[in-house]
């Protein structure tokens, strides 16, 4: 029975030690209280008031200082005024704590007279103070539904005309390849004059100018037997007529 107490007594003494340790641990983790998160937004919205009420001469001033925080955010602040105009309000902070970097950022919307912007500050924690400490001011164009949608527009315009351009390149390149087929191939020969046909003999005074053959004629042939026949004093079987021709004669020879 003692001995399960003196068991009993030991568990719950790790328990109690590991609780202790847990809770000191987690002390230890939460380096940055909500205290300093709420004071780093209230920082911010002062230092941006700050800011915009001061003229060019206190700014010059500032931007001399040796911190080196204020002589950052002096310099991005005029700087980007020149793009963003005057200012005109501030909005509510949004603060983001990263505990492993230490660090606080807080972001605050801001209207200026030519466009919206977001304001956005960075506080570091200091160890030796114990605090957090402004180490970067940004001002940067806010994100609008219609910014977005004209730069998507412009990045389509820009993609589609790269697409054309390089399309127009390759049926140029296309275009030049029968002029390199070309350059290689050999030269013809040079094609021959076609012969020319020569002209038909002049026909001579007194030659036919048309001959036909009309042996195949019987009746003519017949005619033609019997009239040499009757001219010659002798019969139609001592000869035998094997062409006849047409020849045609000129007026001046008939005379």
């Amino acid at each position: 029975m003692k001995r399960t107490k003196k068991i009993i007594l030991c568990l719950m003494s790790f328990v109690l030690i590991g609780l202790c340790g847990a809770k000191e641990a987690s002390a230890a983790y939460e380096v940055i209280t909500k205290d300093m998160v709420a004071n780093c937004a209230e920082v911010a919205t002062t230092s941006i008031e700050s800011l915009a009420s001061f003229d060019d001469a206190t700014l010059d001033g500032m931007a001399e200082s040796r911190d080196a925080f204020t002589r950052q955010a002096v310099a991005e602040w005029k700087e980007q005024l020149k793009d963003f105009g005057k200012f005109e309000k501030a909005g509510d902070a949004k603060t983001v704590v990263d505990d492993e970097e230490y660090t606080v950022t807080v972001t605050v919307p801001a209207t200026f007279s030519n466009k919206s912007g977001e304001i956005i500050l960075t506080f570091n924690y200091d160890a030796d103070y114990d605090q957090m400490v402004p180490s970067y001011l940004t001002l940067s164009e806010a994100e609008t539904f219609g910014g977005n949608m004209k730069g998507a527009g412009i990045n389509t315009v820009m993609g589609v005309g790269t697409v054309f351009v390089v399309l127009i390149f390759l049926i140029f390149v296309i275009s030049l390849f029968k002029f390199v087929n070309k350059i290689g191939a050999p030269k013809a020969a040079p094609a021959a004059a076609p012969a020319v046909k020569a002209a038909p003999a002049a026909i001579a005074p007194g030659q036919a100018a048309a001959e036909e053959d009309l042996t195949d004629d019987l009746e003519l042939v017949a005619v033609i037997s019997a009239a040499i026949a009757a001219s010659e004093n002798t019969s139609t079987d001592s000869f035998v007529v094997r062409s006849i021709k047409k020849v045609n004669r000129t007026k001046w020879q008939r005379a």
